[in-house]
């Protein structure tokens, strides 16, 4: 093989005119194998780091990073196979020369040339070269990067050949992304590849998708470091500085445009809505049948007439049009039809936030408390009393109420209702007619824990046509405690609880009081009620529910209490004697994830709160389809 020396002492006279070009070249060789520090090549653009790849065809030489950002900003980063496109004049004249003088032997010269020698033949052949050619930095600053990146300082790494990308296959041992990947995720866990569990590490990247990666590492090593600055190596630290200084200007970049998106999404976050109306609804198969012998009467009367005990199937169906103009409102609309086939509007309301905190409703029709404010039954009831305590649907309709959050532990919710509103006439209207006003103020210590105590204040002219005293809920005494045309109100009170002893097991209960009051002088079944007589009714329930018993999703639920009880009245003959019991039992079984079927059953003990009256069962099978 020819000496390189001997070479060009026989080629210098005609080859003089380009040294000049040659010498940089072999200078920028120098800086890609680490001879020299590589941020000579740094200063000037047309200096690139290269290196020489062996095929079948010969040297070859090929690019392995590209131009600063502000020479070509959407360049792709090589995979260190495929050659560059060569950008100017300039640059394709200084590639023409090297394939002209460097011969199928001369990257072996170079490449077994030592560190002396090739900086030897730089000083040799580059005498010609001004001075001013070279790119110059302060002799510290050359020094420091010389030492800290020289070729001497690091074990010669052992030359090989790149596939092709088209083929490489994700991810292999013998592919440079498995090497990265590798150190990054052993040293730092910063980087978890795509949701197929592939890092495909063999795609190019531009400078720009690169520095992204680079910042999401970045800010888990700075993370690291905080916590234990002794997990972070001085090479690795090394590295990280040199990464920096390489991608200054794209991870600025980049850190603009991460801002920019956030805020985006965070603006649309805020501001999703959509204002199409989504369909929600449900059907229901019923099959229901009572046993008994007589039907109940009132305390101090005697049962005469059978009870109605023949087997019934009927089924209903609910249709609620939803939909939000802000994406945290409501409008509702709700369709029923049931065993009379006429299909009817069942509640128009629209619910909307004031702040983080509040919650205001206005409904026109058959609204009512219970909708929202927090009733705290854990147990899914198959029967009205069992549902919740019945003050909170007395004068329920049209109207509205506010829900507000305080803090974590304490809300307060109140509400206006009437069931006249949508009649002009004496006696009527929205506030002549009759009404409910609740208030209630509710206590949340734990989230296992809630605790309620409630205030209603009803007024009715006429209880025996429309929602009376306690919503059709306990004897007949207690609805109507001075008969269907006595106007009538009452103050109620209500404190309900209910505590969740496991994942599965929730309990709760609540003790009502209802005091009434005749507003008017009436004469009921020959009995004189003067205007101003009183009554004293009471209830209380004690509920629970066991969760996933069987089947995930499936609900055990039991009830045990005192329907509403008209215990004093200065009316004494229409008190109640006796006392009766509710005890209930009902289990729901999801048979699909939109189907289920709950079977269950309750009997009322003395119904009426009256010995006389025979106990009464009912049983029922229900299907619910829900769409």
């Amino acid at each position: 093989m020819t000496n390189s020396s001997s070479f060009w002492n026989e080629t210098a006279l005609p080859l003089g005119g380009i040294l000049g070009g040659f010498a940089s070249c072999l200078f920028a060789l120098g800086c890609n194998l680490g001879v020299l520090s590589p941020a000579w090549a740094q200063v000037d653009p047309i200096i690139t780091n290269q290196s020489y790849t062996n095929d079948s065809s010969g040297s070859t030489l090929v690019s392995e990073t590209t131009p600063k950002a502000q020479d070509n900003p959407t360049t792709n980063l090589p995979t260190g196979d495929a050659p560059t496109q060569v950008e100017s004049n300039q640059d394709y004249e200084l590639l023409s020369q090297v394939e002209q003088y460097s011969e199928s032997e001369a990257a072996p010269a170079i490449e077994s040339a030592s560190e002396n020698e090739l900086l030897s033949q730089i000083e040799q052949y580059s005498g010609s070269q001004p001075a001013s050619a070279v790119p110059t930095l302060p002799e510290n600053e050359i020094l420091s990067q010389i030492e800290q990146y020289s070729i001497s300082e690091r074990p010669r790494r052992r030359r090989r050949s790149f596939p092709r990308v088209d083929s490489l296959v994700d991810v292999t041992p013998e592919d440079w992304a498995y090497d990265a990947l590798r150190t990054l995720m052993n040293n730092y866990r910063c980087l978890a590849g795509y949701g197929d569990d592939t890092f495909r590490g063999n795609n190019n990247l531009t400078r720009y998708e690169f520095a992204a990666a680079l910042r999401r590492c970045l800010q888990r090593v700075e993370t690291i470091i905080k916590n234990n600055f002794d997990l972070a190596t001085e090479e690795d630290l090394a590295s990280i500085e040199r990464l920096i200084e390489e991608f200054e200007a794209e991870l600025a970049i980049v850190k603009d445009k991460v801002s920019d998106q956030e805020g985006r999404v965070e603006f649309l976050d805020n501001n999703n809505f959509s204002t199409t109306t989504i369909l929600r609804g449900s059907a229901n198969f019923l099959l229901n049948k009572v046993f008994g012998e007589r039907k109940a009467v009132p305390s101090g009367q005697i049962p005469t007439e059978d009870l109605d005990t023949l087997l019934t199937f009927s089924g209903g169906v609910q249709l609620n049009f939803d939909t939000s103009f802000t994406g945290r409102d409501l409008l509702r609309t709700n369709l029923r039809a049931g065993r009379n086939r006429d299909v009817s509007l069942g509640k128009l309301f629209y619910r909307f936030p004031v702040g983080d905190r509040a919650s205001v409703y206005v409904a026109t029709t058959n609204q009512s408390a219970s909708e929202f404010v927090p009733v705290l039954n854990p147990a899914s009831s198959i029967s009205a009393f069992a549902s919740y305590n019945p003050l909170y649907d007395v004068g329920a309709g049209a109207g509205g109420g506010i829900y507000y959050q305080f803090t974590d532990l304490i809300g307060v919710g109140v509400s206006y209702y009437t069931g006249s509103s949508n009649s002009p006439n004496p006696g009527k209207g929205f506030f002549n007619g009759d009404f409910a006003a609740l208030s209630q103020i509710t206590f949340t210590p734990s989230d296992r824990l809630g605790i309620a105590l409630a205030y209603t204040h009803y007024y009715s002219p006429q209880p025996g046509s429309n929602r009376n005293v306690t919503n059709s809920v306990g004897s007949e005494f207690a609805q109507l405690p001075f008969g269907k045309n006595t106007a009538t109100t009452s103050d109620n009170l209500n404190i309900v609880a209910s505590y969740q002893i496991s994942d599965r097991l929730q309990v709760g209960g609540w003790v009502g009081y209802f005091h009434a009051s005749a507003q008017s002088s009436a004469l009921v079944n020959g009995l004189s009620i003067p205007q101003g007589s009183n009554a004293d009714i009471w209830t209380w329930a004690f509920t629970a529910s066991y969760n996933d018993l069987i089947k995930l999703g499936s609900k055990l639920n039991f009830i045990f209490g005192m329907p509403p009880k008209l215990t004093d009245n200065d009316i004494s003959q229409r008190e109640d004697q006796d006392t009766s019991y509710h005890i209930e039992l009902s289990y729901r079984y999801p048979i699909a994830d939109r189907i289920s079927i709950t079977s269950g059953g309750f009997v009322t003990l003395a119904p009426e709160h009256n010995k006389a009256n025979n106990d009464i069962w009912t049983g029922l099978i229900r299907v619910n389809f829900s769409f």
